[in-house]
C-alpha cells in the first residue's frame, strides 16, 4: 500500500510537470509568432489615370485646344487665358511615372515622333513598356519611301462674318467671293483631306540645299499617306479688310499659342478713314483664321501632321506684318514702334515653335509682279524692303510665295536673282497641275487655291486630287457669275 501511494503521487507530479511544460511551450510559441510575423502593408488607393472611364467628365489637359466654346471670352492681347482650362483639371500621372511615359509615348507616336516616343520609355522596363516600344518600332519600320506628287493647297485669311464680307459696303464682295474661303468651309475641308490620306508636311523637309544646289529629299510616310503642304497668303490684315468680317491681327496667348484678335474698334491714323493704325477692345478667338483652327485640329488629330508640321504663313510688308503697322514708323512714338516690333517677333516665334514656316510674299504685292513687267531695279527694291524691314522681325526664310502666283522661266534674270542671289530656293507659284520641279538652284512647287473661284468655277481641279467641293461650299456664299 505504501509503495502504491508513493507511485500515484509521483505520477501526479509528472502529469502536473508535463502540463506546466506544455503550457510554457505554448506561451513561448505564441510569443515567437507574435514578434516574428510580417506587419500587414497598406496600399494607397491609386488616383484614376487619364484613361480611367470614371474620369471622363473631367476636362482635358489644361492648355489643349479642344474647347472652342471658350474662345469668345474677352481677353487682353498677350495676356490671354488659355482656352480649355477649368478650375478642376484632370490630375495627370505623377511626373516621371510609367503611366505618364506610356501616355506621352502614345501621343508622340500618333504624330510620327517615333524615336522620341521610344526615348520616353527608355527609363522603364515593365512588360507594358516593352510591348509599347515594340509597337512603336514596328510603326517606324512601316514607313515607306514616297515617290508621288507633293501636294500644295493655299488660302487667304478666312472670312469670319459672311454678312459683312458679302454686303458690298466695304471692299468688293465679288473679290472676296472669288479669292477667299470662309471659316466653315475651311473647317469642313480638314476631315475630308485626312480621309483621303493626306498628312501635313514641312516644305523645308522636301528638299536639300548644298553648295548652291537643291535636290529632292527622300520622304518616308506610312503606306497610303500623301504629303500635303498648306500655305496662307497675305497674313497682314490689310486696312481694306477692316469692316468686312475678318480678324484684326495675330497675338500669342499665355500658353504660347497663336490666336486671332477679333471685333473691337479701329484706331484711325489722324482720323483718316483709309488708314488704321490699330484697334482697341478686341477679343481673343481661336477660330479667326487658318492658323489657330489648324492648330486645334492637329491637337485633336495628331496623325494629320507629320512630326508637327502645319503650314506656311506668307506675308508682305507694305502694311506691316500680322496686323502690326511696323513699316509706318511716323505714325507711332518710338515706344509704340518698339512694342509692335516685339509683338511681331513674338508672333513669328510662336508660329515657328508650333510647326509653321514663314515666307516672303513680296513687300509691295505690286501689279508689276502679275504682268511680269517688273524691272530688276523694281525687284531689288521690293525684295530689299522685305529683307530689311520685315525679315529682322519674322526671322530668316528661304521660301518665296510669289504674289499673284506668278512664275518666271529658270533662265530669267529675275528668277536667278531671287533664287541664287537672295537665296529663296523654295519658290511657290500657282498651278492647277501641282507640279514640283527641281531646277538646279531652286525647287518650284505649284499650289492650288481652294477659294470661291476654284470651288464654284473649276470644281474638277479640287475633286481631281482632294474632295468634291460641293460638300464644303458655304451656303452663305453668293452666286459667282463668270
Amino acid at each position: 500500500m505504501g509503495k502504491r501511494a508513493i507511485n500515484n503521487s509521483n505520477m501526479k507530479l509528472w502529469i502536473l510537470l508535463g502540463i506546466i511544460i506544455l503550457s510554457i511551450v505554448m506561451i513561448v510559441f505564441s510569443l515567437v509568432k507574435l514578434f516574428s510575423s510580417t506587419e500587414p502593408t497598406y496600399e494607397e488607393p491609386q488616383k484614376p489615370s487619364i484613361e480611367d472611364p470614371g474620369n471622363t467628365d473631367e476636362p482635358s489637359d489644361p492648355g489643349t485646344t479642344d474647347e472652342p466654346g471658350n474662345t469668345d471670352e474677352p481677353s487682353n492681347p498677350g495676356n490671354t487665358d488659355d482656352p480649355g482650362t477649368t478650375d478642376e483639371p484632370v490630375t495627370p500621372p505623377a511626373p516621371g511615372s510609367e503611366a505618364e511615359a506610356l501616355a506621352k509615348a502614345e501621343e508622340l507616336a500618333k504624330g510620327y515622333f517615333y524615336d522620341e516616343a521610344i526615348a520616353v520609355l527608355a527609363s522603364f522596363n515593365s512588360d507594358a513598356v516593352k510591348q509599347k516600344a515594340m509597337d512603336i518600332e514596328k510603326l517606324k519600320k512601316g514607313l515607306v519611301k514616297y515617290d508621288g506628287k507633293i501636294y500644295h493647297i493655299f488660302f487667304h485669311s478666312l472670312i469670319i462674318d459672311t454678312d459683312l464680307a458679302f454686303d458690298n459696303k466695304g471692299s468688293s464682295a465679288r473679290n472676296y467671293n472669288e479669292v477667299m474661303t470662309t471659316v466653315s468651309e475651311f473647317k469642313a475641308m480638314l476631315p475630308l483631306l485626312q480621309e483621303k490620306g493626306f498628312v501635313l508636311y514641312d516644305i523645308t523637309e522636301t528638299c536639300e540645299y548644298k553648295d548652291g544646289k537643291v535636290t529632292p529629299k527622300p520622304i518616308y510616310l506610312p503606306e497610303g499617306k500623301k504629303p500635303l503642304i498648306l500655305s496662307i497668303d497675305d497674313v497682314n490684315y490689310y486696312t481694306y479688310m477692316v469692316d468686312d468680317g475678318f480678324a484684326r491681327y495675330l497675338d500669342v496667348d499665355a500658353s504660347g499659342r497663336v490666336v486671332t484678335m477679333v471685333g473691337g474698334t479701329p484706331i484711325r491714323h489722324n482720323d483718316a478713314k483709309k488708314h488704321v493704325k490699330g484697334y482697341k477692345g478686341c477679343e481673343i478667338s481661336y477660330e479667326g483664321d487658318v492658323m489657330p483652327i489648324l492648330d486645334t485640329y492637329v491637337a485633336e488629330h495628331p496623325e494629320f501632321s507629320f512630326r508637327g508640321a502645319k503650314g506656311i504663313v506668307a506675308i508682305t510688308g507694305y502694311e506691316g506684318a500680322f496686323g502690326y503697322r511696323i513699316t509706318d514708323p511716323s505714325w507711332f512714338t518710338e515706344e509704340e514702334q518698339t512694342q509692335m516690333q516685339n509683338k511681331v517677333r513674338e508672333v513669328a516665334n510662336a508660329l515657328r515653335n508650333t510647326g509653321w514656316q514663314i515666307a516672303n510674299h513680296s513687300y509691295t504685292h505690286n501689279q508689276y509682279w502679275a504682268n511680269k513687267t517688273m524691272t530688276m531695279e523694281q525687284l531689288k527694291y521690293d525684295t530689299g524692303r522685305w529683307i530689311n524691314d520685315i525679315m529682322p522681325y519674322v526671322g530668316e526664310t528661304h521660301i518665296l510665295i510669289s504674289p499673284f502666283g506668278v512664275s518666271f522661266k529658270s533662265t530669267d534674270e529675275r528668277m536667278k536673282y531671287i533664287t541664287e542671289e537672295l537665296g529663296f530656293y523654295i519658290y511657290c507659284p500657282v498651278g492647277s497641275t501641282l507640279n514640283t520641279q527641281f531646277n538646279g538652284t531652286y525647287m518650284l512647287n505649284e499650289r492650288l487655291n481652294l477659294d470661291g473661284m476654284t470651288m464654284l468655277w473649276y470644281p474638277e481641279r479640287i475633286s481631281k486630287y482632294f474632295f468634291d467641293p460641293a460638300l464644303v461650299v458655304d451656303p452663305e456664299r453668293p452666286e459667282l457669275t463668270k
